[in-house]
Parts: structure tokens; C-alpha cells; sequence
């Protein structure tokens, strides 16, 4: 999170500026499998597919989400990356907070070994600390769907992120 590597710093801006934009609500066909949604933004269609079973570990990683889903990787994508969108129990977009998605640097279906490594543990090593990983990775609202949580809520959040 902290490293200034030029490789690394131009990466992460192509995953941030090049990967589809979260639907504003959980697609729930997702759950019968892949779909594709036309992302007006990038003027193409990405596949998504479900990102909520028991592996994702809902309950660690994101805390109050209740869906997830993640992009998938087309033949023509240009990074290894997925857009991670999670949702709350209405199927609203979670746009901040411990339970909002964030983009992925390398897709799990592409490596999930690397995906463990500059995904997950650069989470694991913020002990948690969502506020600072989103620093470095923010949740995307592409699409400008409301705030969500609320600002008290999102508040609480924050002061529990860190003084864990």
C-alpha cells in the first residue's frame, strides 16, 4: 500500500480508471450464473458472476455486506483486474464502509494464489482497517448511486476501523 514502484502506481490507475463501474443494485439473475451488463461509462458489456458463497468469507472481509458481485476477465481486457461490488440486505450498493467492494489488482479467477497476495493480504496486513485500504483501493460508484451507509453510520464505522 505504501509501495511508490512507477509500474505499480501506473497499474493500479489503469485497474481503477478501465474496470466497469458497480451496479447501483445487486443484479439477482447473478445468482443462475454469469450475466453481462452494458457499462455506459466504458460503452461495452462486462460479464459479472456472484461474489456471496461461503469462500468469499462475507462475514470477515466485508463485514455488512450481504451480496457481492466481481467482474469477470474478457479476452480484451488490458489489466488482470475485477471490479468487486458489494450490497446490503435491500441490495443497495454499499459505497463506503467496512462492507464496500473494491477493485481487485488481479482477478481470483485469473490466479487465486495472487489474488490471496495483492488482494487479500494487503487487507489482512491494514489488520482489518478498511479506512486504509480504501485509501489506496476506493470503493467504486461509477455510477453515482446514493451514499451508502448514511453519514452517522459511515461515522461509527470509521471510529471503530481505527481504534480496533
Amino acid at each position: 500500500m505504501s509501495c511508490r514502484n512507477e509500474f505499480l502506481q501506473k497499474y493500479l490507475h489503469q485497474v481503477l480508471t478501465q474496470l466497469p463501474s458497480c451496479p447501483c443494485s445487486y443484479p439477482s439473475e447473478v445468482v443462475y450464473g454469469a450475466i453481462s451488463i452494458p457499462d455506459r461509462r466504458l460503452r461495452r458489456t462486462y460479464r459479472w458472476r456472484d461474489a456471496s458463497g461461503p469462500k468469499e468469507r462475507l462475514d470477515i472481509y466485508k463485514p455488512s455486506a450481504r451480496f457481492c458481485v466481481r467482474s469477470m476477465l474478457s479476452y480484451d481486457s488490458l489489466t488482470l483486474g475485477a471490479q468487486h461490488c458489494c450490497y446490503d440486505d435491500r441490495m443497495r450498493l454499499i459505497t463506503r464502509g467496512k462492507g464496500a467492494g473494491a477493485p481487485d489488482l488481479i482477478g481470483a479467477e485469473f490466479s487465486p494464489e495472487l489474488h490471496y497476495q495483492v488482494d487479500v493480504l494487503p487487507w489482512i496486513l491494514c489488520k482489518g482497517d478498511w479506512s486504509r485500504f480504501h485509501s489506496a483501493r476506493p470503493p467504486n460508484n461509477g455510477l453515482t448511486c446514493p451514499e451508502n451507509p448514511a453519514e452517522p453510520a459511515f461515522q461509527t464505522e470509521l471510529r471503530e476501523a481505527r481504534e480496533y
